[in-house]
């Protein structure tokens, strides 16, 4: 006999526990034990398993662990009550589904229905972090995702930054300056809803993976649950700046890959999912190969990349790579065959649809092409280099492959022209070429031809392993950033597929401003966010160079000089020139927690009575007493002081709230307030 079914006949002896028809009370067996209940106990004891189950023997003593057993009953779905029964009969719903249909894998992890209030600089490793329930703390979290004051914006351009910033905006409203940010990005991309929801064709990020060291450094046990409440927030915003028609892709690697795939299906929809990209992100070489015998060392990362919604069109363009060896299976020369007869093959190719006269045409391009072995060729032609002049007579070599399906409808053509090559069109509408002498009694044969220019460059697939990430990656935009700098290849292959020129692009993970360099190069309106300080040292000073600056001689502008010729540059052929708009959040408590960090014995106390005075406090917190006890204060450690200042500064004020710009308190100057009228065009 099953257990389930054991436990249940024992409770049954017992009257108390049944109801006039028989039916065991899930609910008085509950208050039974909560009661410690004897004739439960003795009755539990009566019986070996139900013993074992739910008894410990602590110095031999036997003790009821009541806790245990009513989990039991509860959470095996044990003495089902008559409503769950009659529920299970007509096929208890979710969401209009039968519960045994549905196969929706749910991530649950605690804090998941909270808002992360924390960032990911150095000062909030000095503090728990604080959750705030979307429920019980909607107040605290309005106010929290308030729109925020801006403030320092500088506009920078090839004569340098100015102060006098005013935004561009095109006929619709929306602005269209290039802006880097400054702040906490989850209040940030809060902040930039007012203007931009549902205008960013691409998001990027890379964000902490979460590793252990790579600035992820949260001080609670839940530390995996903070991480993904912490993107869980900010990926709920991200859905939202973005377009119907846009994407996301979020690099990362094994230590959360797998929780972030559902937490993305669920944000996203799992519908919505396009691709798991693995990216070949380092060489097998070096101290990793240290540990090859236990593991396997990694050299890959992922990107994890989603559409918004089903209006997404695909790809702009894929960008496709060189094969670095010449393919042996292309070994056959065409002979009276021109680069400009090539070019009408494929503008006919490139149709949508393909018609009996452009198979006329195409014909009438090939007819007299003559095919020779490729050795031949060489041997008559001589080339200098010759895997150089391979790649550069791409376009008039081949190779044949068989195929019994376009074998079969080339024997059904009533006439097969005179000539070494020739083309039709499949069932489908697709245009194919083949060869004409193959022999008519096999379908065997290798028929059908394919250019050799067609497969030089290769489709990456999801493994892109052709992405430089070693060597002069590290000095790309003369900046340095140490734990994860992405190349620039890698940027433009993705801003390509995914956008067009003026598209808008944003990352809210900035680092070293890779993609806002790569979107500035390619013509692509973008937003950066960083919280970290260096975002003034890194970011914005490898845009300046991205935009490089104009010297005059005789008084008159020359072209740019000194910009970055570095990464894409080449590639995309730039030149030099653009500007940006750079701002802040407007700190307040953040402020105070800045100073905090960098505090000595001989600032503490000073900076003590300015919190005590001028800082929004918690609401438990008593200004009078923390006047009064000023001198317990001074004997607690540095470390000491700089925690509990911390823990009483209220969170929801870190920056100033737009709402509340007038207020005295915050002391907004008026430059200030024009600068957020024509950001927020109110």
């Amino acid at each position: 006999m099953k257990f389930n079914q054991k436990l249940e006949k024992l409770l049954q002896t017992l009257d108390k526990f049944l109801d006039i028809e028989g039916n065991l009370l899930k609910q008085n067996v509950k208050h039974s034990a909560e009661q410690f209940d004897h004739e439960l106990i003795k009755l539990l004891l009566s019986d070996r398993d139900t013993t074992a189950h739910f008894f410990d023997t602590i110095d031999k003593a036997t003790v009821f662990n009541y806790r245990q057993f009513i989990d039991y009953i509860d959470d095996k779905n044990f003495l089902i009550d008559s409503y769950t029964k009659f529920s299970n009969k007509v096929g208890l719903t979710i969401s209009n589904k039968h519960i045994q249909q549905i196969n929706e894998v749910v991530l649950s992890f605690p804090f998941k229905d909270c808002i992360l209030e924390g960032g990911q600089s150095k000062d909030d490793e000095k503090r728990k972090e604080i959750f705030f329930n979307e429920v019980l703390a909607r107040d605290e979290i309005n106010r929290l995702l308030d729109k925020k004051v801006i403030t320092n914006a500088k506009k920078y351009t090839q004569n340098g930054a100015g102060d006098k910033v005013s935004f561009k905006r095109n006929e619709n409203g929306l602005i269209k300056d290039n802006l880097i940010i400054k702040g906490n990005n989850l209040l940030a991309l809060h902040t930039l809803k007012n203007n931009f929801a549902g205008k960013v064709k691409l998001i990027y990020i890379d964000p902490p993976y979460n590793t252990g060291n790579d600035g992820f450094n949260y001080n609670d046990n839940f530390n995996h649950s903070t991480w993904l409440t912490f993107m869980k927030n900010r990926l709920e915003v991200a859905r939202d700046l973005l377009s119907d028609d846009g994407v996301i892709f979020v690099q990362c690697d094994d230590n959360e890959q797998a929780y972030l795939k559902v937490l993305m299906d669920e944000i996203f929809e799992r519908s919505n999912f396009v691709n798991c990209i693995a990216v070949k992100m380092s060489e097998a070489t070096g101290v990793k190969m240290n540990h090859s015998k236990i593991r396997f060392p990694k050299i890959k990362e992922y990107l994890l990349f989603y559409k918004k919604a089903k209006q997404w069109d695909g790809f702009v363009e894929v960008v496709k790579y060189k094969a670095k060896k010449w393919d042996a299976e292309n070994n056959i020369f065409l002979e009276n065959f021109s680069k400009q007869q090539r070019g009408k093959l494929l503008k006919i190719q490139k149709k949508d649809t393909i018609s009996d006269k452009d198979i006329e045409d195409t014909n009438l391009i090939l007819r007299n092409i003559k095919k020779v072995s490729l050795s031949t060729a060489i041997k008559n032609i001589k080339p200098k280099n010759q895997e150089e002049w391979l790649f550069e007579n791409a376009y008039r070599i081949i190779k044949t492959t068989g195929s019994e399906s376009i074998t079969k409808q080339i024997l059904k053509l009533k006439t097969i022209p005179g000539q070494d090559i020739a083309s039709f069109k499949s069932p489908r509408g697709i245009l194919f070429y083949y060869i004409t002498n193959f022999n008519r009694n096999t379908q065997a044969q290798r028929i059908r031809v394919i250019f050799a220019d067609e497969n030089i460059y290769k489709n990456p697939c999801d493994f892109w392993q052709d992405i430089k990430t070693s060597g002069a990656i590290a000095n790309e935009g003369s900046v340095q950033l140490h734990n994860g700098k992405k190349p620039e290849s890698l940027l433009r292959r993705i801003i390509k597929m995914a956008t067009k020129k003026g598209d808008l692009v944003l990352d809210y993970h900035l680092g070293s401003g890779t993609t806002c360099a790569v979107a500035h190069k390619m013509g692509r309106q973008y937003i950066g966010i960083e919280q970290m300080d260096y975002i003034e040292d890194i970011a914005v000073k490898r845009m300046q160079k991205v935009i490089g600056k104009k010297t005059k001689k005789n008084g008159e502008l020359l072209e740019s000089v000194n910009f970055d010729n570095g990464g894409i540059s080449k590639s995309v052929d730039w030149q030099g020139g653009g500007e940006f708009i750079y701002f802040e959040l407007d700190k307040y408590n953040q402020k105070y927690i800045d100073d905090i960090s960098i505090a000595t014995d001989k600032t503490i106390n000073k900076l003590y009575d300015e919190i005590t005075e001028k800082a929004f406090l918690n609401y438990d917190v008593e200004s009078e007493k923390l006047t009064q006890e000023k001198n317990a204060f001074k004997i607690l450690s540095l470390s000491e002081q700089q925690e509990f200042l911390i823990s009483i500064l209220n969170k929801n004020q870190l920056y100033k709230n737009l709402s509340e710009i007038d207020d005295k308190d915050l002391t907004v100057s008026d430059k200030t307030k024009t600068l957020n009228k024509g950001f927020y065009n109110e």
